[in-house]
C-alpha cells in the first residue's frame, strides 16, 4: 500500500513553512499553498533547495537582497544561504518545492558553483519542463517501493543537469552570437526598436532546442513553450533564425551526423537514431538535402 505523506495535504492552506523531511534517498519533495497569514522566519537548510512558484506574487529574501518572484519562476536557494519567502497580501502563493542533500550533491560537485541562489524567470526556465518533474516527484515521493525511490533520484538529477546546462555561461555566449542582425540593429536615437527586442522565451526555446534537438519534437510544442499561437512562432522563428523550423532542426540534427560520421566503427542507423530520425529513408533525404551527398560518400 503507498504510504500517505504529509505534502500531500496540499488541499490546506498553510500559515507556515512545510518542515524539512529529507528521505533516505537525500531528497525532500514537498507542496505548500500559503494563506493570507503565511509567516516565514529566516532560516537556511545544509541543502540545496528548489522552489517552483505555481501560482501568486512573493518576495524573496537573501539575507540584505530582496528579489521578486511570481508564477512559473524558479528560485534557488544554495546551501546554507538564509531566505525567508514574503507572501503578496493579494496573492499568496503556492509552491512545489525539491531539497537535495549532500548525499545526492557529492555526484554534480563540479557544477555547483552554477547553482547560486537567486530567482530564475519562467521564460528562462520555461523549457525544463519543471511542471512535469514535480508532478513525478510529487506522486513518486507517496510510494514505498524501491524503484520508485530510484526513479525520483533520477528525476531530481535530470533536473539539475537540465539547470546546470541552461545556467553554463557560454550558453549566453552562444545564443549572443546566433542572434540576428535584425536584433542587433539600433534605431536613430542609439536604441533598440520595440520590435526588433528579442523576444525571451522564443531565445528560451531556440536555446534550449540547440542542446535537445535530438529528442521528438513538433513545431506545436514550439509555439506552445514560445507562448505563442502556431502561426506567430513561425513567423517569428524563420525571423530569427533565417530557417524554418524544421529546416532548422534538420540542420541541427544533421550537423551533429557529420560529427559522429567522423568516428570509425560507427553505424549509419546508430547515428540516425542518436541525432532523432525514427526511421533511415528521413535521415538519408535530410542528409542529402542538407549537405548534397550520402551519409556514406
Amino acid at each position: 500500500m503507498p504510504r500517505r505523506s504529509s505534502i500531500r495535504q496540499n488541499d490546506e492552506t498553510r500559515s507556515s513553512p512545510v518542515p524539512p523531511n529529507m528521505r533516505a534517498n537525500g531528497l525532500w519533495v514537498f507542496e505548500s499553498r500559503h494563506d493570507d497569514s503565511f509567516a516565514m522566519s529566516v532560516t537556511r537548510h545544509p541543502f540545496l533547495k528548489l522552489l517552483w512558484i505555481r501560482e501568486g506574487h512573493a518576495e524573496i529574501q537573501f539575507g540584505a537582497r530582496t528579489l521578486n518572484c511570481e508564477m512559473g519562476d524558479l528560485v534557488m536557494v544554495a546551501p546554507q544561504t538564509k531566505h525567508r519567502i514574503v507572501d503578496s497580501p493579494d496573492a499568496p502563493v503556492s509552491l512545489c518545492g525539491l531539497g537535495v542533500n549532500d548525499k545526492q550533491l557529492r555526484c554534480v560537485s563540479p557544477v555547483m558553483p552554477l547553482f547560486g541562489s537567486g530567482v530564475y524567470s519562467a521564460a528562462r526556465m520555461g523549457t525544463l519542463r519543471i511542471e512535469q518533474q514535480f508532478r513525478r516527484l510529487l506522486y513518486l515521493v507517496d510510494q514505498e517501493d524501491a524503484a520508485s525511490e530510484l526513479s525520483s533520484v533520477g528525476i531530481a538529477m535530470e533536473l539539475l543537469a537540465e539547470l546546470a546546462m541552461k545556467l553554463t555561461p557560454h550558453e549566453n555566449a552562444t545564443r549572443r552570437s546566433k542572434t540576428s542582425k535584425k536584433q542587433t540593429q539600433k534605431s536613430a536615437n542609439g536604441t533598440l526598436a520595440e520590435e526588433e527586442l528579442p523576444d525571451p522565451m522564443l531565445e528560451a526555446y531556440i536555446e534550449w532546442l540547440n542542446r535537445n534537438f535530438y529528442e521528438s519534437l513538433t513545431l506545436d510544442d514550439g509555439a506552445k513553450a514560445s507562448g505563442m499561437s502556431r502561426r506567430t512562432f513561425t513567423s517569428r522563428f524563420k525571423s530569427r533564425t533565417g530557417m524554418t523550423w524544421l529546416e532548422y532542426v534538420n540542420s541541427l540534427r544533421i550537423q551533429r551526423a557529420e560529427e559522429l560520421l567522423r568516428e570509425p566503427d560507427r553505424k549509419v542507423t546508430s547515428i540516425a537514431f542518436q541525432c532523432g530520425y525514427d526511421d533511415l529513408s528521413t535521415f538519408y533525404r535530410a542528409f542529402k538535402r542538407i549537405t548534397g551527398r550520402t551519409p556514406g560518400a
